[in-house]
């Protein structure tokens, strides 16, 4: 039986931008079944991205709770997007940078999903994101991608 290898956490330093951003981008969409946004009741967001993304929508959901938060106020609607080359290619051509992705241009926390594991999480609004990576194939992926910074989270437990 294979041993499974140990969680590494891995944060993003800086706000990927351009370049960057796009190699990021395709490099989680390419590796990810799915991906998902969060949107908040009090917040406005602009109505052309839900219009774009519909086609791709798998699922919406209302919840408190997501990777990386807990909120103590009302439930944000969380939207499950297919990953592929369309919904990749949304997600550049509406972001240059990683932490665009606040209201009230844009839904907010993109989150990438492999075979029900997260694999990448963010907080936008607090211009945060982290990587969980529990397979030398994963890691390799992240740290080749050019130009994006990462710094490894030491768990002190």
């Amino acid at each position: 039986m294979k041993k499974q290898q140990a969680i590494e956490y891995w944060e993003i330093v800086g706000n990927p931008e351009n370049d960057v951003y796009v190699r990021l981008v395709k490099t989680l969409c390419t590796h990810s079944d799915r991906f998902y946004f969060i949107t908040r009741k009090e917040l406005h967001y602009n109505p052309e991205i839900f219009v774009a993304f519909t086609p791709y929508i798998i699922e919406t959901y209302q919840t408190k709770s997501w990777a990386g938060t807990e909120t103590t106020g009302p439930a944000a609607t969380v939207y499950i997007i297919e990953s592929n080359e369309e919904t990749c290619a949304l997600l550049i051509e509406h972001a240059n940078h990683l932490y665009d992705w606040v209201a009230p241009a844009l839904p907010e926390d993109i989150t990438f999903i492999k075979n029900d594991f997260v694999w990448f999480q963010s907080t936008t609004h607090e211009e945060y994101a982290t990587f969980s990576i529990r397979s030398q194939y994963y890691k390799k992926l992240m740290t080749n991608i050019e130009g994006l910074v990462l710094e490894q989270v030491i768990d002190e437990m």
